[in-house]
């Protein structure tokens, strides 16, 4: 969508990244207890419903209401799904809505209401799940000892894994967890931790203290020390020492792979803080130099989102792996290939894969490796 005249608006068009009215749906669908409705169009609706896989609900507003108004319409559809037995409600709104000014609020006054006003102009995906965020969280209460789990988001293909997994080393590291942000009972943020760590940093959620990262062996590490300093009882000493035999396990067998193959030629299209995580070990581990890394989100670092520029940038040189996209690999369909960002189209997967923590690790270079022994195996 673009605007005109005085109020200039950023194109919302990209499919390679979801925009910001996507991400606040994916924090939010999170909740159970909380149902959530994009207040826009069919395509607003389809397209999170698409990528999130879970319990959404639209407004479908018509052309006619862009004209004289959707608030009827969005109060229809709060009231119907209250009526269902749903305990609160958000709505997101979209680009048009957002444009038509409407008070949201007085529309839906006396109704349990949460309003997200995040249109997919304001940004990316991550913008998004911040904004939800923000809003969401004022509401949650810090009464325990321990930690939140953050970074986790329906959009990330790896967000089943990294709960699991991080759920899994802060109990061996006697570590109690508030809630999870955001796979949760809603009611959980009135018994919410004093620190948030984070499972994928790039999903930030505001609660409490930030206690660091929890995705490559080193942030692990020092994550757990800091957060075993203020909480009574806890003892990250096993996960420590678990930490130092899975880099012996790294170590030998990217050493093993090395005695017969070069180090890789790589480049990485996805979000900053996987990207930064599979760069270190490509580095560290297999001698690689430093790969290209075409982010999707704005850190540092611009986003690179547009689909020319990705194909631009990888035909300027010679890439054997590539880890990213279906987008991406359509582009290098001779280099071997990992999927870390979504779409990762021809593929099922069930089961929870992690990229944080320890066994995230694990899985990380078992995707680099096998990738590349796949790919020459296809050469011989």
């Amino acid at each position: 969508m673009r605007g005109g005249g005085a109020f200039p608006m950023p194109e919302c068009i990209n499919p390679v990244w979801p925009c910001a009215l996507t991400g606040a749906a994916s924090f939010l669908a999170g909740f159970s207890g909380l149902s959530v409705v994009i207040h826009g169009s069919s395509g607003c609706y389809y397209y999170p419903k698409s990528l999130i896989k879970a319990p959404l609900h639209g407004s479908f507003i018509l052309q006619e209401e862009v004209i004289f108004g959707a608030g009827t319409r969005l109060r229809s559809v709060v009231s119907e799904i209250m009526e269902r037995g749903a305990d609160r409600v958000a709505v997101v709104n979209s680009c048009v809505p957002a444009l038509m000014g409407e008070d949201l609020a007085s529309e839906l006054d006396g109704l349990p209401v949460l309003i997200i006003d995040s249109p997919g102009f304001l940004g990316d995906a991550e913008a998004g799940y911040r904004i939800a965020a923000d809003s969401l969280l004022k509401e949650a209460e810090i009464t325990i000892d321990g930690v939140n789990v953050g970074g986790i988001c329906l959009l990330d293909p790896f967000w089943r894994g990294n709960m699991h997994e991080s759920e899994r080393i802060l109990a061996m590291a006697k570590i109690p967890v508030g809630a999870v942000l955001s796979y949760d009972q809603l009611e959980s943020l009135s018994h919410a931790a004093t620190v948030t760590v984070s499972a994928n940093p790039d999903y930030a959620a505001p609660l409490g203290k930030s206690g660091g990262s929890l995705l490559g062996l080193s942030s692990l590490k020092q994550t757990l020390m800091y957060a075993a300093d203020s909480i009574p009882g806890a003892d990250p000493s096993p996960v420590l020492k678990e930490c130092d035999k899975t880099e012996e396990m790294v170590v030998a067998a990217c050493e093993k792979y090395l005695r017969r193959n070069d180090p890789p030629v790589a480049a990485i299209c996805a979000q900053s803080g996987y990207a930064a995580f599979f760069a270190e070990l490509l580095v560290r581990y297999l001698g690689a130099e430093r790969p290209l890394i075409l982010p999707r989100n704005t850190t540092d670092t611009p986003a690179v989102t547009d689909y020319d520029q990705i194909r631009s940038a990888l035909n300027s040189d010679s890439y054997d792996l590539l880890l990213g996209s279906s987008y991406e690999a359509r582009i290098l369909p001779d280099a071997a290939f990992a999927g870390i960002a979504p779409p990762n189209r021809g593929r099922v997967t069930l089961g929870s894969r992690p990229l944080a923590g320890i066994e995230g690790t694990l899985h990380a270079v078992e995707l680099i490796l096998n990738a590349m022994m796949d790919q020459r195996k296809k050469g011989r």
